[in-house]
């Protein structure tokens, strides 16, 4: 068995191996922290840029493997662990509110499908320590963790992780992330350190750098709007709206602080305090399993943010059978939404403005190819439109439906 100090010579040696191999990586992997542990299953990553490695898994590696496979394997490690941190996961699990050993498995998960489709000249996944790939679930590569992850929740919840990566990749503490000898970056160094890698990767140029990592650099030196922060204040709009116009002052009860106000009577606020919101999915044939998950998995947003019932109208060119639910996690419960023909948003939208009671608000879900309303509706209907083409999705008409009502969902 190697020493310490020779097993940091072999971390240290692989490190300065992919650095060589990828430049635009050297930022991050020469800020990253080395610490040996036999507490991590292979390796992990914090939110600060300290690297976690088990000693048994590195001695294996660098005595089982020529040299050259020797570096190319843990050169493949290092840059799987500082990409959970360039792409954020941490953050984004976080932003998912997604919290307990199960969400964190299976995020972990997702997040490995995420960057382990990337191909890497001189580096090579660990042959006794393999990744997971999204290929052996049926699942296609270049896709976003949020998809994999509401795909995987759906279809495999019981689906076990090889190894956990740290709270780098799922926003939750690990015992062997304690200890003085870590080091600390602030959130400022983190964002600074992104962008220098993302201007390395734009700078580059290289063909064979995978299409999402070079969409990853745009989408960090290019400032982009939040369209998560964006359909939550419409919504939150809305809401109010639908609210306030069934709420108001009765004197069919009077006040709880009547005696204060006595001999003089008070009313009380009375009247349903529920939100109602309805999301018309797009179920025609333009969207596919994959997309139809992801709107899914923004119903399942929606929920988390304002803990009302949620009524699902899938919708093509013609209505199905309404699904309402109550829990973020039911929506990752939804098999299938019937649909798979044309597209008429329309449709649906006036199949919710008939519901009974009438909702507060429309959300509508769609890739944008379908017929727009030709006028406003007397409650509020925002369009989520799905970005597969970098901003060149069909949009409703402006006027009568202004960027009030419009919020394109990006990052697919």
């Amino acid at each position: 068995m190697s020493s310490a100090n020779e097993l940091l010579d072999h971390l240290r040696f692989a490190r300065a191996y992919a650095a060589e191999k990828l430049p635009w990586f050297a930022p991050a992997l020469f800020r990253c922290r080395i610490l040996v542990t036999p507490s991590v299953d292979v390796a992990a990553i914090d939110l600060h840029y300290n690297v976690y490695w088990n000693p048994e898994v590195v001695e294996d590696i660098w005595t089982r493997r020529p040299r050259p496979e020797a570096l190319a394997e843990l050169g493949f490690i290092w840059v799987h662990e500082i990409s959970h941190r360039l792409r954020q996961h941490a953050e984004r699990a976080k932003d998912g509110n997604l919290v307990g050993d199960k969400a964190a498995r299976l995020w972990n998960i997702a997040a490995d499908f995420e960057i382990n489709d990337g191909q890497w000249a001189g580096l090579t996944m660990p042959l006794h320590y393999p990744g997971m790939l999204p290929d052996a679930f049926g699942l296609e590569r270049g896709l976003l963790a949020e998809v994999y992850y509401a795909t995987i929740f759906s279809d495999h919840p019981d689906l076990q992780a090889p190894h956990d990566d740290g709270s780098g990749v799922h926003n939750q503490s690990r015992d062997w992330e304690a200890g003085n000898e870590r080091q600390h970056i602030s959130s400022l160094d983190d964002q600074v350190l992104r962008r220098e890698v993302a201007q390395r990767i734009r700078k580059a140029g290289n063909s064979s750098i995978p299409e999402s990592w070079r969409s990853w650099a745009e989408d960090t030196l290019v400032p982009q709007v939040d369209w998560r922060r964006s359909l939550g204040h419409r919504m939150s709009v809305a809401i109010r709206k639908g609210l306030g116009s069934r709420i108001d002052y009765s004197f069919q009860r009077p006040s709880r602080r009547q005696s204060v106000y006595h001999p003089i009577l008070t009313p009380s606020l009375r009247g349903d305090k529920t939100a109602r919101i309805t999301v018309v999915v797009d179920t025609s044939g333009s969207m596919g399993p994959d997309l139809l998950q992801r709107a899914l998995a923004e119903v399942a947003g929606v929920l988390r943010v304002f803990q009302y019932p949620v009524t699902i109208i899938p919708c093509d060119n013609k209505v199905y059978e309404p699904v309402t639910l109550v829990a973020a996690a039911e929506a990752f419960k939804v098999h299938q939404l019937a649909g798979g023909g044309g597209t008429n948003m329309v449709a649906g939208i006036e199949a919710a403005l008939e519901q009974v009671p009438r909702p507060d608000s429309i959300l509508v879900l769609t890739d944008g190819f379908t017929p727009y309303p030709p006028h406003r509706y007397d409650l509020p209907v925002i369009f989520g439109i799905f970005d597969l083409d970098n901003g060149a999705r069909r949009k409703p008409p402006n006027p009568p439906w202004g960027v009030d009502t419009v919020v394109v969902i990006s990052g697919i």
